[in-house]
């Protein structure tokens, strides 16, 4: 396949995207995540660089195979996928928002080969040893419960199939742990901060969505109880908070759970957390105990003047991987 050809196909469906926004796309929270690749030609290049580079951690080509795109958010590197020759490429993420983002782009390029599901991704339905390969690109870390994401993967996946786990959340670096834990500390308790880090969070945090919540389930509370069991139902969806308010009327309080500082929080709405740390060398773990073999690469630069520096850092990646924000994780089902 001509990659020049793809690339050109690629900005070019990006270009289009840009030109037929409207009020609604431009509303959703997965477009805003992907405005700063539509800038100009030249952010878009530097996002399909980075992309490409994803894929050819795997494979020199993924014609002819089924892929999975696990939290597949905009739906922009589902697109590329298919560009590239995927068979059949599954778009999966359990946020309406993400699926409808995911829709509109690819109608755009209008491509047939790429379905888009709204699920949980531990709980995807595809028949065992179905998948050639799974990409979970910026998206483990929000995942409610990654050990099921696991499970599944390695249900799905051939022999010989491979599942890429690339992050921005590095656990192992104490300057990314440092600013996460601010990060985490702001969508939880400040409501006015609506971008922190270039993460928008908006006008509302976390805490705020539980006293809303818990207010508007429970009207004769008075505000000191709503304030006390918005504080006790940290980090817990909405369900969840409506079971625990339910307890904690009865005297039970075995469900009383609070922040403290370093504690990632979810939101009670999506039930997805804020953005997870994950130590790349414990994910490697558990992945063997899977049945996965795997390596780590230290994220690198993707600008494509600097793909030597890029392929020297990946080299020194057992020492690297202690200083950049992202990592990622090469597994293949033995």
């Amino acid at each position: 396949m001509n990659i020049k050809s793809v690339e050109s196909r690629f900005i070019s469906i990006l270009d289009s995207l840009k030109k037929t926004e409207n009020e609604y796309i431009k509303g959703l929270d997965s477009y805003k995540y992907i405005k700063s690749a539509l800038t100009n030609e030249s952010m878009m290049l530097k996002y399909f660089d980075g992309k490409i580079n994803d894929i050819r951690y795997v494979k020199n080509s993924i014609e002819g195979e089924v892929i999975i795109d696990a939290g597949c958010g905009s739906g922009i590197f589902s697109v590329l996928l298919s560009l590239l020759g995927a068979k059949k490429v599954y778009a999966v993420d359990y946020l309406v928002d993400c699926v409808e983002m995911t829709k509109f782009i690819i109608n755009i390029a209008n491509l047939d080969n790429v379905e888009v599901v709204h699920s949980d991704i531990g709980e995807l339905d595809l028949p065992e040893k179905s998948i050639d390969g799974i990409f979970s690109i910026e998206a483990i870390s929000h995942y409610r419960k990654y050990e099921s994401f696991l499970d599944m993967a390695f249900r799905v996946l051939r022999k010989g199939g491979f599942l890429l786990i690339s992050d921005d959340n590095n656990g192992a670096s104490l300057h990314i742990r440092k600013k996460t834990f601010l990060i985490w500390d702001i969508f939880e308790n400040y409501p006015k901060a609506t971008t922190i880090f270039g993460h928008p969070k908006g006008d509302i945090c976390y805490l705020d969505m539980r006293r809303k919540i818990i207010k508007n389930e429970f009207p004769n509370l008075n505000q000191d109880e709503i304030e006390k069991f918005a504080k006790y139902t940290f980090s817990y969806s909405r369900e969840k908070i409506v079971t625990a308010v339910s307890q904690f009327l009865e005297g039970d309080f075995s469900l009383m759970q609070e922040y403290s500082y370093g504690k990632c929080p979810l939101d009670p709405e999506t039930d997805c957390y804020m953005e997870r740390l994950f130590n790349p060398k414990d994910l490697k773990r558990e992945l063997r105990n899977y049945g996965f073999k795997s390596k780590i690469k230290s994220n690198g630069p993707v600008r494509r003047d600097l793909r030597i520096i890029r392929y020297i850092w990946e080299l020194l990646s057992p020492i690297t991987i202690f200083l950049p924000r992202g990592f990622t994780i090469i597994a293949v089902k033995e």
